[in-house]
């Protein structure tokens, strides 16, 4: 079945359905016409409604994906800032310990050839 088929079907029995229940409707002409332009004004004006919270709900959205990316930035620059100072804090001591470990070496190194001459 073609997707054609499917909905001139479709529509076809929404219209039977809606034409069934005006006829069988217990209510004058007059009062069901009024009902249907009452609830058309009413959901025309949910429609109104539901697009300017859509809208608002869209504004919110990219509001706040700014801000959260101008935040990231800052963050980013932040702690890129920190290992920076980080790495600069440790460097010094790095090298202090690099030199401690070949002094220590050095002292093994005269000590194995203090007890191996004896």
């Amino acid at each position: 079945m073609k997707l054609r088929t499917v909905l001139i079907g479709f529509t076809s029995g929404v219209a039977t359905g809606i034409i069934t229940a005006l006829m069988k409707s217990p209510r004058p002409a007059g009062e069901t016409e009024q009902n249907f332009v009452s609830n058309s004004y009413e959901t025309k004006s949910l429609l109104r409604q539901l697009k300017i919270e859509a809208v608002e709900v869209k504004d919110y959205v990219m509001k706040t994906k700014n801000e959260s990316q101008s935040a990231m930035k800052t963050m980013g620059d932040e702690v890129k800032t920190m290992i920076a100072t980080y790495k600069s804090d440790i460097d010094p001591n790095i090298t202090h310990l690099k030199s401690n470990i070949e002094n220590v070496k050095n002292r093994a190194d005269e000590v194995k050839q203090t007890f191996s001459k004896k």
